[in-house]
């Protein structure tokens, strides 16, 4: 992967549309980045972050345009935004946040995991 300036928007549009299904890497970047921008923010700027970085991978497994194996990589790492959420729980109300986004997770990991069963890919 080069090391060209690309911004985050642009990013998270690439990874949305299904853009690199064949580059993992591109995925991992994303993530790594938003890593580094989370450590310079704040605790709550920071689980904004995070929380922006799931939705998009929860939209992108979500969303039965994009390929199979795409959405199936975004689902195996739509865990770790949700990861560093958990950690950012600072009061009832994060807490409250955390755990209804852990359930939209496991009920639509459930539906579309079910799903790729029904279509023979497992």
């Amino acid at each position: 992967m080069s090391h060209y300036f690309i911004p985050f928007s642009v990013l998270e549009q690439t990874i949305q549309g299904g853009q690199c299904a064949d580059s993992p890497e591109v995925l991992y970047h994303y993530l790594n980045l938003t890593e580094e921008y989370a450590e310079r923010l704040d605790v709550v700027e920071a689980a904004k972050l995070h929380q922006r970085v799931f939705y998009v991978l929860l939209d992108t497994v979500c969303d039965s345009s994009v390929s199979r194996h795409w959405r199936q990589t975004c689902l195996d790492k739509v865990y770790v935004p949700l990861s560093n959420i958990k950690h950012l729980i600072v009061t009832y109300q994060d807490a409250k946040c955390y755990f209804k986004m852990e359930h939209s997770l496991r009920v639509l990991s459930h539906y579309f995991m079910s799903s790729f069963e029904q279509e023979g890919n497992y």
